[in-house]
Parts: C-alpha cells; sequence; structure tokens
C-alpha cells in the first residue's frame, strides 16, 4: 500500500505541472472544441490506438467500460503518465518546430466482485493552443496597414467513473460516466501602423460544464489453452453540454503595456455544445500467449457539432488502425528481456478538419515497449509515435511529429488476509 500511496503522490505532482504546460501549438486547435486526445495510453498507443477488444487483467482500459471485468479479485490497478511531442509545422514558404508536454492519465481499477469490475479516472479530452498573424492592408489607403493577431489556449479535461459486469461467461457489459469540464480561450487584435486609429481586442471565453456517458461490450472466446479471440463495442449517443460564453470588445492603446480605452461590448450567454456520436469496433486475437494481434474502426458524426450556433465546417471523422505484441516469454525467470511486451502498430484518420473540398488526413506509426520491474508489480510503458497531419496544398498547414508516451503502472492486492506462523 505505500507504493500505492507513493505513486499516486508522485502522478498528482506530475498532473500539476503538466496541466500548466500547454499542450498543443497547432494552428487546427482553433476548430471544433481543439485538438482531441482520442488515445492517451502508451500502451494502446504503441499498438497504432486499436484498444476497444482488449481487456487485461494487468491493465485499466477505459477506452472500453466492458473491459473492467478482467480485473482479478483482490487486485488494485493505478497507472499515470505523460507525454512529449515535438512538431514540425510548414506551409509553401516557411516551416516552424515547436514542442509540447502534457499530462496523459491518472487512473484506479479495481473489482467489486468475481463478474464485476470498477475504474474511476481523469484524463484529458482537448487542448487549444496557438498563435497566428496576419497582415491587412486597405486597397484604397495603404496607410490603413494593421496587423491581425489570433490566440487561442485552454481545454477540456475528463473524470469518468465505469463499472462493468460479466452476465455470461465471456461476455460483459459496461458504462462510463464522464464529467467534462474546462474552458476555451479565443483572442483577436488588431494593430494599425497609423496611431491616429484605435486599435482594437476582443476576448471570448467558453467554460463547459456536463456530462456523457459510453456503453461498452466485450466478448472473449477461449479457443484453446493458448489461443484467444474477443471483439469488442464501444458506442455513445449525441450528448448537450452545457456552455458559458463570455464576450468583452473592446479598443485600446499599445505603449508598454495594453490599456483599454473603451469597452463596446461585455456580454454573458448561455448556451449548449453537441458533442456527436461516437462508434468503435474491434478485434484481438492472441496466440500462442506470445503474439497479440489487435485492430479498431471508429466513426464520430462531426458534422453534427455545433457550439453556439457555430459548427466550424467539420465533417465525419473516421479511423482505421492495428498493431501486434509480441512477448517472447510472459512468465520467464530467468530472462528478463522475455517479459518485455514489444509493441509496433500503425494509424490511419480522416480528421473533422475540412477546408472547401479537403478533408485532412493523418497517418502514423508507432512502436514501443511494455517494461516490468524486477521482483515488482511495477510496469512501464513506453510509446513513440512518428506522425503526419494536413497538407501544404491549398495555403494549408502540413504538421510532422513525433510524439512520446511514457506511463507508470502499479499492481497490488487490498483486503487480503495476512498469514501467520
Amino acid at each position: 500500500m505505500n507504493k500505492i500511496l507513493y505513486i499516486t503522490f508522485l502522478s498528482f505532482c506530475f498532473l500539476g505541472q503538466m496541466q500548466a504546460q500547454i499542450s498543443t501549438s497547432s494552428p487546427y486547435s482553433r476548430f471544433g472544441l481543439g485538438d482531441l486526445h482520442q488515445n492517451i495510453f502508451p500502451a494502446f498507443i504503441a499498438l497504432g490506438g486499436a484498444s476497444t477488444a482488449l481487456g487485461n487483467p494487468k491493465s485499466v482500459n477505459s477506452n472500453n467500460p466492458a473491459s473492467y471485468t478482467s480485473f482479478p479479485l483482490n487486485s488494485f490497478l493505478l497507472s499515470t503518465g505523460g507525454w512529449h511531442q515535438t512538431t514540425k509545422m510548414k506551409n509553401l514558404t516557411e516551416d516552424q518546430v515547436v514542442n509540447n508536454n502534457g499530462f496523459s492519465h491518472f487512473v484506479l481499477g479495481f473489482p467489486l466482485s468475481k463478474k464485476i469490475g470498477a475504474s474511476v479516472g481523469m484524463t484529458p479530452f482537448s487542448s487549444t493552443g496557438y498563435e497566428m498573424n496576419a497582415e491587412i492592408v486597405d486597397e484604397n489607403n495603404s496607410a490603413h496597414r494593421a496587423s491581425a493577431n489570433y490566440y487561442g489556449d485552454g481545454g477540456l479535461s475528463r473524470i469518468y467513473f465505469g463499472g462493468a459486469y460479466e452476465p455470461l461467461n465471456g461476455f460483459s457489459i459496461g458504462i462510463n460516466a464522464s464529467y467534462l469540464f474546462g474552458g476555451l480561450n479565443r483572442r483577436k487584435q488588431l494593430i494599425y501602423e497609423d496611431q491616429s486609429f484605435f486599435n482594437s481586442r476582443s476576448n471570448s471565453k467558453i467554460n463547459l460544464k456536463g456530462y456523457y456517458y459510453e456503453l461498452g461490450l466485450l466478448y472473449e472466446k477461449t479457443l484453446n489453452e493458448n489461443n484467444e479471440f474477443s471483439i469488442g463495442i464501444r458506442a455513445n449517443n449525441s450528448s448537450l453540454i452545457r456552455a458559458k460564453k463570455t464576450e468583452i470588445l473592446e479598443s485600446f492603446e499599445l505603449a508598454v503595456f495594453e490599456s483599454p480605452i473603451d469597452t463596446f461590448l461585455n456580454t454573458v450567454s448561455w448556451g449548449e455544445v453537441n458533442l456527436p456520436q461516437s462508434v468503435s469496433v474491434g478485434f484481438s486475437y492472441n496466440m500462442d500467449k506470445k503474439w497479440l494481434f489487435a485492430a479498431d474502426y471508429s466513426m464520430q458524426n462531426w458534422a453534427n457539432y455545433v457550439m453556439f450556433d457555430e459548427s466550424d465546417n467539420l465533417a465525419n471523422s473516421i479511423n482505421i488502425c492495428g498493431g501486434v505484441q509480441y512477448t517472447p516469454e510472459y512468465n520467464s525467470i530467468t530472462k528478463y528481456f522475455k517479459r518485455i511486451n514489444y509493441r509496433m502498430g500503425i494509424s490511419y484518420s480522416k480528421t473533422p478538419l475540412q477546408f472547401a473540398d479537403n478533408q485532412l488526413n493523418e497517418i502514423s506509426v508507432s512502436f514501443g515497449f511494455g517494461i516490468p520491474v524486477k521482483k515488482s508489480k511495477t510496469k512501464y510503458d513506453f510509446s513513440c509515435t512518428l506522425g503526419k497531419r494536413g497538407t501544404t496544398e491549398e495555403n494549408l498547414i502540413q504538421e510532422h511529429f513525433v510524439r512520446l508516451g511514457l506511463s507508470v503502472s502499479y499492481d497490488g492486492f487490498w483486503f487480503k488476509k495476512r498469514k501467520y506462523d
């Protein structure tokens, strides 16, 4: 139990540090709810993101709540981690390299009975962070030149509680109840070269708070002593999330600091955000207790997304991913490297981002390791993803990124009676 408390303390310190970091620097995070964190567990990222049909007694899979029945009795699973990403953004004329860090997850998993399992945790949902500049020139009067600056920051987080029940041997059903919260800040500035004109700025802050639910199904079939097949489904309906929007529009003068002159608009309005329906289907095959093959197909109806009557012209998204894991000898006592999980995967997505008739694609390859700690139930999972999103066509931006993920997991026991000689 002391190890659990120690890891919990470290994770909350890590969470506080990571939350202070900017989790993205992508101009594309301006649209919708920002850059979405679809899958944040390094063990699954290394498999390309495939996780819908995975139920593991030694890890928490919040991506399918039906997997919670996999926890053995008297066990207690705790996992937390973070990530780092280096991104090269470029268009036809310029390029820029940015670095970002982020908190990935803090989750707990435990059984309530032989057929009932539960999990609770906190994960990021989306991130916003961008800075863009443009020059504006009045064709009728070149003296009316101005700089337009656009800034954004913030993000959404998710706290969930989930439970699962196994009514039939090998078949489980589960549900996650998630509370979504956070804020998105969007700011604009218009600064004139001619000081006889008043500069102007606007600040739009949107705070969201609300619940949504996910349903999961998992069927696992043991084919023989060493082989197992499973299929999983996860889905959620469209959900309305309560939102509060604060808007300020004012003129200002630019000296050492920005000093407001007049306020033209200062309003607070309430509305709702339509979180679109999504569904994911996956399968996995475990062969000879050495090879694990997994694949997922998922889609989400972002064309139905609306926030304060703005849709951002998003499109329905799809994702196809798969991966393989190799463990030479999972129960080896003498050969430590035989107990390591070696993973690799690939992912292809049509993102919700659409500009004119161009819907942006993202493709990535990944690899990683599951590293057990000697003489301990602690385990480290590492992932590395190399990917590309977007295009330089039609004056758009292309992003090449390297993303590193690391998590630490502890598998402990509780409510176990001690025996003394």
